[in-house]
């Protein structure tokens, strides 16, 4: 076996996130969180199940059917915080490889959500602000230990440490400690629009959105911190897109209604850069960052007048991540060709139960519960190269998240307040919304 191989220009990407925005394989953008929960702090605590219901301002993106039930002005506002922990493969000897959390905060309670609704009879209309990414976070994963992680490979694919003692022509190799950093703020204005027909409302709204970009990546040798290899990055200024967002909702009477709605995903173009022997940061490739489209179907069922129970089935399309994607670290064509994104199905349910409080204001207790499955952009390709191997170490998928929520809420007849909190084991966020009638 020979010893000190080529050393890869690779690092460990971040794995287990709610979800993964990733059309390049470039380490820091490999774990954003995108928010694809309803808007509002009342959905929240429902565990995200409003699509049935959707009947305050936040319908307004969440369903803009729901818009016709309002016989008011509404303004509302709302503001979110969150945690989440990212995880990296950080030493080991594939496929035995450790692990270490790391946890990334948002950097305050900013404005997530604000809309202004007018009703007019069956008409409604909405104007939104929405915030549906923001996020900055940096990670040092250079250590002093090393290597942090390296493999053995033969000619037929990775192999023991053992077994590559008596194997001709096997090889270790070990992968690169790296620094990284990404800013990334994904914004929304948009305009909606609901017409009520007898019992059925359809909606339909036009979404002004911008994303600003900025992430790189520099890796450096295992034997020296100092000895920088190389750089990549990739970057979007005030890239822009039109999309729309459409929805229906249906009243069986005053129990049970059904609604549904559907997100188109933006779409920005973005640009790679790498280095050339020198470290000069060099144009590599034009790119599309797609956000997934979101489709849903939701129930809402008030069996007693201070109990409501809602139920929702969300499909969100994680393979538009893929779409044309563009490897930075490899020019392998089988192996770029081999990431995939599983498009998944959510299942959110919730509930509202109203006190009976002999007073002039209500007050609103809530519940959730959803299913996140793993969705992370995985490499599936073949194991018998060097990239192959190290890309499969990189992205190794991830797993199913349950999440639990709660909620608050107390209400007047022209003011209502919310708070809630939902939690996974890599996800947590807290909201406060409020709202005004007029």
């Amino acid at each position: 076996m020979k010893r000190n191989a080529p050393i890869l220009c690779l690092a460990l990407m971040l794995l287990t996130v709610p979800s993964f925005a990733q059309n390049t394989d470039i380490e820091s953008l490999s774990g954003l969180p995108f928010n694809f929960a309803n808007p509002g702090a009342r959905s929240l605590g429902m565990g995200g199940a409003f699509l049935g219901l959707a009947d305050d301002a936040s319908a307004a993106e969440a369903n803009p059917a729901g818009l016709t039930v309002l016989t008011k002005p509404e303004i509302s506002i709302e503001g979110r915080n969150f945690e989440t922990r990212q995880t990296f493969n950080t030493t080991g000897t594939f496929p035995d490889l450790e692990t270490q959390t790391f946890n990334a905060f948002s950097r305050a309670a900013e404005l997530s959500f604000a809309s202004v609704v007018i009703p007019a009879g069956n008409f409604a209309l909405a104007a939104y602000y929405h915030q549906p990414l923001r996020y900055k976070n940096s990670v040092d994963a250079i250590f002093t230990t090393q290597p942090l992680i390296n493999f053995f490979l033969g000619p037929n694919g990775p192999v023991t440490r053992a077994q590559c003692r008596t194997t001709a022509g096997c090889l270790e190799y070990n992968l690169n400690p790296f620094y990284t950093e990404v800013d990334i703020d994904m914004k929304t204005l948009g305009v909606s629009g609901a017409m009520k027909f007898g019992p059925l409302s359809v909606g339909l709204g036009a979404r002004y959105q911008q994303l600003d970009e900025g992430a790189f990546t520099f890796r450096t040798s295992p034997r020296d911190p100092t000895d920088l290899l190389s750089i990549v990055a990739q970057q979007a200024d005030k890239e822009k897109d039109v999309t729309f967002v459409g929805g229906f909702k249906y009243n069986f009477g005053e129990k049970f209604s059904i609604g549904g709605s559907y997100k188109q995903g933006a779409e920005f173009e973005t640009q790679l850069f790498t280095t050339d022997e020198q470290l000069n940061l060099l144009p590599f490739a034009d790119s599309t960052f797609h956000v997934p489209d979101v489709a849903g179907l939701g129930v809402s069922l008030k069996p007693v007048q201070w109990l409501t129970i809602n139920g929702d089935a969300v499909q969100v399309t994680y393979s538009n991540l893929v779409d044309n994607f563009v490897s930075v670290l490899t020019e392998n064509e089988a192996v770029f060709n081999s990431f995939e994104a599983e498009d998944v199905t959510e299942y959110h349910v919730g509930a509202e139960v109203v006190l009976p409080l002999p007073a002039s204001f209500a007050v609103l207790l809530r519940g959730g519960w959803w299913m996140d499955p793993a969705h992370a952009v995985t490499y599936r390709g073949p194991l018998n190269s060097v990239d192959g191997v190290a890309e499969s170490i990189l992205f190794r998928g991830s797993e199913d998240a349950e999440h639990y929520s709660v909620g608050i809420g107390l209400a007047w007849p022209r003011f209502q307040i919310d708070a809630a909190y939902d939690t996974s084991d890599s996800f947590k966020v807290g909201s406060i919304s409020a709202v005004t009638r007029f």
